[in-house]
């Protein structure tokens, strides 16, 4: 059963993805086209994602992939066509083009289609009757359908709100491909489709505006979280909240208005939370614009501007007082910036105060174990290159609640 109700509760089940497939496509010509800054080592990629997997099987969490429920869904006629007319609107194809690359993408087989959504299509593989113009000129290496190497972070395409989903449209288009993939499984993969699942969001469909699941926390059972941020417009979070607040889901949504840059992608590169009252924070001033909002009736919001985030979040938590622990050293800038560029505040909770964050943040681990938290640490040396962390690399699907 699918249910998040907190960013804390006992974790059940998530969704993990294998890197491999597409990040063997990054280039050092591509990579910052694709959102990387680098070049991955693939094997030390893929055996830093098994042992996050361990942590998670041994702490009794049901790990299911991505890539693994494509594949099983791909073998459902009615899904295959449902992904490859999604993948030729994605991509603005023109006629007779899009003949010629639907009819080859319906005749792959389950395991082949899995792949080229993941990994892409170049000219080289894609081998089609008509040969026509792209062909003569292109490159054979140039991708017809982009690779997905940011699909390793599972937590940004969808978010589990409630008993329902949130289906997220990518801020950024060699993104917005990882979203067919996860609403594929969610809408047609029997271990969803019979659940007869509430879709807050769909960006897949007629919901335009960007929205990221990084940026997207489940505080309580009443009450959301949300990052205004470089990926998240706030048309997408009135759309989103609106449609909360229609099916009483939640009765609160905290805003938080982050700087519109890189270093601020998501809410969760600057915090997470990861206890009833504590939160985990990348700066000791973090002190951005707030807001609350709730139901004014069934059609419009009511909007106040709060003190600041800590004061917000109380009323929210309904509890006195919410602590903010800072990253790294407060005393050496140089430290501090080191871990936040290797995502010391990006934290996966799976149980209120247990954490897996990378071991490489080796300050900010042992001052949340000075303050008697539980950090199981993740060899992260190159996943972390991606830029994200433990909270960015999965969707949590199930929680115990609180």
């Amino acid at each position: 059963m699918a249910f998040i109700t907190s960013e804390i509760g006992k974790l059940k089940k998530v969704l993990l993805s294998h890197p491999k497939i597409a990040i063997e496509r990054l280039t050092p010509e591509n990579c910052h086209a694709f959102l990387f800054d680098d070049i991955l080592f693939i094997k030390e990629a893929e055996k830093e994602h098994d042992h996050f997997a361990a942590i998670l099987k041994e702490n009794g969490v049901e790990v299911l992939y991505l890539d693994e429920l494509l594949e099983e869904t791909l073998k459902i006629e009615k899904a295959r066509k449902w992904v490859v007319e999604r993948i030729l609107a994605s991509y603005n194809f023109e006629l007779p083009f899009v003949q010629d690359l639907s009819h080859f993408l319906m005749e792959l087989e389950a395991k082949q289609l899995t792949y080229h959504m993941m990994a892409g299509l170049t000219l080289r593989e894609a081998h089609f009757k008509r040969k026509g113009l792209i062909f003569a000129v292109g490159h054979r290496d140039e991708f017809l359908l982009p690779p997905l190497p940011n699909q390793y972070f599972t937590r940004d395409p969808s978010c589990w709100i409630g008993n329902g989903v949130s289906i997220n449209r990518m801020q950024y288009k060699v993104r917005r491909g990882e979203c067919i993939s996860t609403a594929a499984v969610y809408k047609h993969h029997p271990l969803f489709a019979s659940e007869n699942l509430e879709i807050w969001y769909d960006g897949t469909e007629k919901d335009c505006s960007p929205v990221e699941g990084g940026d997207v926390f489940v505080l309580n059972k009443n009450c959301l979280m949300i990052g205004y941020s470089e990926r998240t417009s706030i048309q997408a979070i009135e759309t989103l909240t609106l449609r909360l607040f229609a099916k009483s889901a939640i009765d609160r949504v905290v805003l938080v208005e982050l700087p519109k840059k890189r270093a601020c992608m998501h809410l969760d590169t600057v915090m997470t939370m990861i206890d009833h009252d504590a939160f985990c924070v990348a700066f000791k001033d973090f002190a951005p614009r707030t807001f609350t909002i709730q139901p004014r009736n069934t059609k419009d919001l009511l909007i106040s501007e709060e003190m600041n985030l800590q004061t917000a979040l109380q009323r929210a938590l309904k509890i006195s007082n919410v602590r903010f622990i800072s990253i790294g050293d407060i005393e050496n800038e140089i430290v501090q910036l080191r871990e936040q560029w290797m995502d010391a505040s990006n934290l996966l909770a799976i149980a209120p105060g247990k954490v897996i964050g990378y071991a490489c943040n080796e300050r900010t681990n042992s001052l949340l174990r000075s303050k008697g938290f539980e950090v199981l640490e993740l060899v992260g040396s190159e996943l972390g290159r991606g830029r994200g962390g433990s909270r960015c690399m999965s969707c949590p699907i199930e929680r115990e609640p609180l």
